[in-house]
């Protein structure tokens, strides 16, 4: 029996718990600022498109470095170059041919890097070959961009003797997988094989079929083609991407299509730190995981979410999806934004719920997690219309918060420039993209506005994306992780896939192929804005005095980030091992 002192201890500490429990609530609730954008600034205070470093007159005298580019002015290798120049504060001079190159060639200064679009170059004529061998002599480093053809080497002795090349083995082979070796990106060795044999057909993309070359001693092979068992042995695996030591200039050469988009990025930055003894280079600093048309707050594709989910499309996103979101958000160092999209379906007659939009924002703010506006829809509704209705709800749901990051979807370049700066999206300040296959990561979409690639898809994470995710972080320090919900709720196949089914390796490679990126920062699209502005502007010089390295910022006082990548000796041709990589 309980006596009456007991009684009232009980329920006085009952109460106080209780008390606990809801001031826990109730203070959460209150200080959840979720109805105020806190990335709001003043576009015209920010860096915008007119701070973009460019060089200058003045950089002749810090002996900045300068790039030449031999090749067709129009394709994917001098875009990616373009773009490497920029990143890299780098000077660049683009010619058509070697032979254009030569006849300037008296006026020119000694550039550190020429890089090769060995496609559209005659590879026929002998005057191509000595103006590589003179390029090579005068100690300008040379990149060959992809290969020439086969036939081409096999016919030309110092073609071979640039490239480091003793013998052609086969034509072409089909390797069964490719071997990236410690040391040349950023993150270390990685193997794109695997034996499950499911698990490699969803994620096997790199391109395995190759000239076999057999190369001659000095070289130093970065990546290589791995082999049957019985085929041969590793040692002798054909090389990928490879470094040849001549006198006075390194030359790499890329077997394959790499440099052709984005990885060509770091592949360039990793081939110039292998050149020095050390290099520093800044980067922008962001890990960003993107919710592409998250949420929608209106019933969506009811009769397929029944089917495949015996529940509407608003609990689809709430309790299927968002306990997934939250656990792959909370196993990384990314930082999360979500793009939401009020409704799919403009044309039908279920309307997003305001109620839905105020308990987002509220979780979203809860994990320090941006909400964005995305501009897709699957109706034929006119962008402006879309933009007019979403308009209304915010207004209505939540009247003080302005967006400030936007996903362009499908529209067009000329349909975003018409909408910004307008209506909900007066205060957006840098748009989110679709990756384009380009060498173009981040950049300007207005004069004020910048934009940023959402880079890999979190749903379908292959080998080749990851590859590239690598390149991308070695140039840049930047990575952007997608994954679109659109695709959940209007799915492209007929059967009965479902979130668990597309999403069950999502938390698993964010945690597996990010953790060696911990270093760098994760960001909300609107931080790593800030981060893009600054890091276009900024302006460096490194000096090097006795064993002391000085670096001096030209950036009004904002903060940047940089790599430092040393190397053991870089003379040393059979050692030539990167010692370590800092962020």
């Amino acid at each position: 029996m309980v006596s009456l002192r007991n009684y009232f201890t009980i329920t006085i500490v009952m109460c106080i718990i209780f008390c606990l429990f809801q001031a826990s609530g109730v203070a959460t609730e209150m200080l959840n600022d979720y109805g105020e954008n806190p990335y709001i600034e003043e576009l015209e205070e920010l860096p915008d498109r007119n701070d973009v470093y460019d060089i200058k007159q003045s950089d002749k005298e810090r002996q900045r470095e300068s790039v030449l580019y031999l090749g067709a002015a129009q394709s994917p290798v001098s875009e990616m170059t373009q773009n490497w120049a920029l990143y890299t504060k780098r000077g660049m001079q683009s010619f058509d041919s070697p032979a254009e190159y030569q006849k300037l060639a008296g006026r020119q200064t000694v550039f550190d890097m020429a890089i090769l679009d060995s496609v559209s170059i005659d590879w026929e004529s002998e005057d191509t070959v000595n103006c590589l061998a003179g390029l090579a002599a005068e100690g300008t480093d040379l990149v060959f961009a992809g290969l020439p053809d086969v036939s081409a080497i096999e016919k030309n002795r110092e073609l071979q003797r640039i490239l480091g090349i003793s013998s052609i083995r086969e034509e072409y082979t089909t390797a069964v997988g490719i071997h990236l070796y410690e040391g040349f990106l950023l993150g270390g060795e990685q193997i794109y094989y695997t034996e499950d044999e499911e698990l490699n057909e969803k994620k096997q993309d790199m391109g395995l079929t190759f000239p076999w070359y057999t190369l001659a001693s000095g070289t130093k092979t970065y990546m290589a083609g791995i082999m049957e068992e019985e085929t041969a042995d590793y040692m002798d695996y054909p090389p990928v991407i490879w470094r040849n030591s001549l006198e006075s200039a390194f030359v790499f050469a890329v077997n394959g299509d790499y440099m052709e988009d984005a990885a060509g990025l770091g592949l360039l930055s990793a081939m110039s730190a292998q050149t020095k003894e050390y290099e520093i280079y800044p980067v922008v600093n962001a890990q960003n995981l993107v919710m592409l048309n998250y949420p929608g707050l209106a019933k969506e594709n009811e009769e397929e979410m029944m089917r495949r989910y015996s529940r509407s499309s608003q609990k689809v996103f709430r309790d299927i999806m968002w306990p997934g979101i939250i656990t792959a958000y909370r196993k990384n160092n990314l930082g999360l934004s979500a793009m939401m999209s009020p409704q799919f379906d403009y044309e039908d007659d279920n309307l997003p719920e305001q109620e839905m939009l105020v308990y987002y924002m509220k979780l979203l703010n809860e994990q320090n997690a941006e909400a964005g506006l995305s501009g897709f829809c699957i109706s034929d509704t006119e962008p402006e219309e879309k933009l007019r209705q979403d308009d209304r709800l915010i207004r209505e749901g939540i009247p003080n918060y302005s967006f400030t990051s936007f996903y362009a979807g499908e529209l067009s370049e000329e349909e975003i420039s018409s909408a910004l700066g307008n209506g909900i999206l007066k205060d957006v300040r840098t748009v989110v993209e679709d990756y384009k296959g380009n060498g173009e990561i981040i950049g300007y979409v207005s004069e004020q506005v910048t934009k940023q690639a959402a880079l890999s898809n979190g749903l379908k994470y292959t080998y080749r994306e990851d590859f590239r995710n690598k390149c991308v972080e070695t140039a840049l320090g930047y990575s952007s992780v997608w994954v679109d919900a659109s695709k959940v709720i209007y799915p492209e196949d007929d059967g009965l896939e479902t979130w668990r089914d597309i999403s069950k390796d999502f938390t698993g490679d964010l945690g597996e192929n990010w953790k060696k990126f911990r270093a760098f920062s994760g960001t909300t699209v609107s931080e790593c804005d800030s981060r893009i502005r600054n890091f276009l502007a900024l302006d460096y010089e490194v000096k090097q005095e006795g064993n002391k390295i000085f670096l001096e910022l030209d950036n009004s006082g904002e903060k940047t980030w940089f790599i430092l990548r040393m190397n053991v000796c870089c003379s040393d041709t059979s050692n030539d091992e990167t010692r370590r990589s800092k962020v």
